[in-house]
């Protein structure tokens, strides 16, 4: 009840565009508990869970969440649109813009004992795609990680470039990520921020299962982590380059 109550009231600030009033900090003790949340989250939203964000990639950052592997957020129905798109800004409390490689599963990939070889997922990835992901937040800056990881680990939404199917010989580490806004913002890197790589956060989180809800499935996108340094989102035209995964293109008013 405890847990049904604060995704309660996570799902409420998400309506009204608010951050919580009380700090759920100390309600929330470890990642299964967290997890707990999100499952009622996803219950709540009545909608499907059409992908995952993984973060804690190294030993240092999942000692953060008191953990031994990566953890995960889910990517719920109605914060996940098509390229290009147009957002509100009114819609977020304070968000950041990221650019992210994703990865479109083409088959499940439940739990199990014995871990997953990265040939056995890279069998069951059916495309990867380029995304910006706007990062919002229901709870306070001053909130644990654990928190943050609740409220579907700060998802605000999430814009699903064009799917690119000949994806193996691509070289993620070194593909080069940028984007430009009409008010002038530029931002670049690589898939070398994400720790081993894009593809090595896929196999991570398929090893680091159970996950909320109905875990990782046939269709979901699995975004990897940001490619550049995150920046307060502002209105105007944002187009993301991703090399041969072309652009992703978002406008916000």
């Amino acid at each position: 009840m405890l847990f049904a109550n604060l995704a309660a009231r996570l799902a409420q600030a998400r309506s009204d565009v608010c951050i919580l009033r009380d700090d759920p900090s100390p309600l929330i003790a470890s990642v299964e508990d967290a997890y707990k949340v999100q499952s009622d989250l996803i219950e709540l939203a009545n909608a499907d869970v059409r992908g995952w964000k993984v973060t804690a990639l190294t030993p240092a950052d999942q000692a953060k969440y008191g953990s031994t592997r990566p953890v995960a957020g889910p990517l719920l129905g109605p914060c996940v649109h098509p390229n290009p798109c147009k957002l509100a800004l009114k819609q977020f409390i304070a968000p950041l813009i990221e650019c992210e490689i994703a990865f479109v599963l083409g088959a499940d990939l439940p739990p199990r004992e014995r871990p997953y070889a990265h040939d056995e997922i890279a069998a069951a990835v059916m495309a990867v795609v380029p995304g910006i992901e706007v990062v919002d937040s229901r709870v306070a800056a001053s909130a644990t990680e654990l928190a943050r990881l609740a409220d579907a680990m700060m998802n605000g939404a999430y814009v699903v470039g064009a799917p690119a199917t000949a994806w193996r010989d691509l070289d993620f580490i070194n593909l080069a990520v940028s984007f430009t806004a009409s008010h002038g913002e530029r931002q670049s890197g690589s898939g070398a921020r994400i720790p081993g790589g894009p593809f090595a956060a896929v196999v991570a989180l398929a090893n680091a299962q159970p996950l909320p809800g109905p875990g990782l499935r046939k269709g979901q996108v699995i975004t990897t982590g940001s490619c550049t340094p995150p920046v307060p989102l502002r209105a105007g035209d944002y187009v993301a380059e991703f090399g041969k995964l072309g652009q992703v293109r978002l406008s916000v008013g």
